[in-house]
């Protein structure tokens, strides 16, 4: 039997009588110790755990081939030269979020006076140092530990993040996008790729992937209620899979 998984948030609105506003009052009525809600949270928790797992231990096991198992449907060298022309230089400081083998940080080199990536990963980062640490760039280049989710980083400190690839992965793409809005400074860039929403389930069971593509309308939502402006998507046709790069920028003062 093939299995299926569905998401859902609760819908953003404004004024009096939205949806929204009724699921919420809904929510806030039902106690958080209503023993039904404790079992559905550890219940989530588990299944946050178990995914969370899951992808560390598939990172595990193909940290070496990273790279060729993120291109198999994708041309990544129009990715890379789309990405370049979305976020034009200079750019002073550079945060490349689920950084993997630094290959984003690497495109970027010539453009950014600093590089900084931020992986859950240690076979991953173990792979980007040694990489990075045979190049020239190892000097304004560098990787470290880290939840993206959670940065452990100040403030409206980059003005440029980028994600490649990254937000299937993750369970809660919007608080990823939300923590990037958060570092970012004033007229600082957002753009990132990932896949446009598709029926790939062995994407699902072979690659440990949380979601199977995101539609432009629920991203838009999540970088608005993240604070920050958003410019048209582009849509990358491949076969099987669509890429679609979305550009953001955060408010300036």
């Amino acid at each position: 039997m093939r299995a299926f998984a569905a998401f859902y948030r609760l819908a953003s609105g404004t004024g009096r009588g939205t949806v929204g506003d009724m699921g919420q009052w809904l929510i806030d009525s039902v106690p958080d110790h209503d023993p039904e809600i404790v079992r559905e949270m550890d219940r989530l928790n588990q299944i946050n755990h178990d995914r969370t797992s899951a992808a560390e231990a598939y990172s595990r096991e193909n940290a070496v081939h990273w790279d060729r198992v993120r291109s198999i449907y994708v041309d990544e060298a129009t990715i890379e030269k789309k990405l370049l022309e979305l976020a034009p230089g200079p750019v002073r400081e550079h945060l490349d979020l689920g950084t993997g083998a630094g290959r984003i940080l690497e495109l970027f080199y010539e453009r950014a006076e600093r590089g900084l990536g931020i992986d859950l990963r240690h076979e991953m980062l173990s792979v980007a140092r040694e990489k990075l640490a045979r190049s020239p760039q190892a000097r304004r280049l560098s990787v470290r530990h880290g939840d993206i989710s959670q940065l452990p980083l100040k403030d409206a400190s980059f003005d440029l993040v980028t994600l490649h690839q990254v937000l299937h992965y993750v369970a809660d793409p919007e608080g990823v996008l939300a923590e990037a809005s958060r570092v970012m400074e004033p007229g600082g860039t957002l753009p990132f790729v990932d896949f446009a929403p598709h029926n790939l389930e062995i994407l699902r069971e072979q690659h440990a992937i949380c979601r199977l593509g995101f539609s432009d309308r629920e991203v838009a939502d999540w970088l608005r209620d993240a604070g920050l402006e958003t410019n048209a998507p582009l849509h990358l046709q491949g076969d099987p899979l669509t890429v679609t790069i979305w550009t953001a920028r955060a408010k300036a003062v």
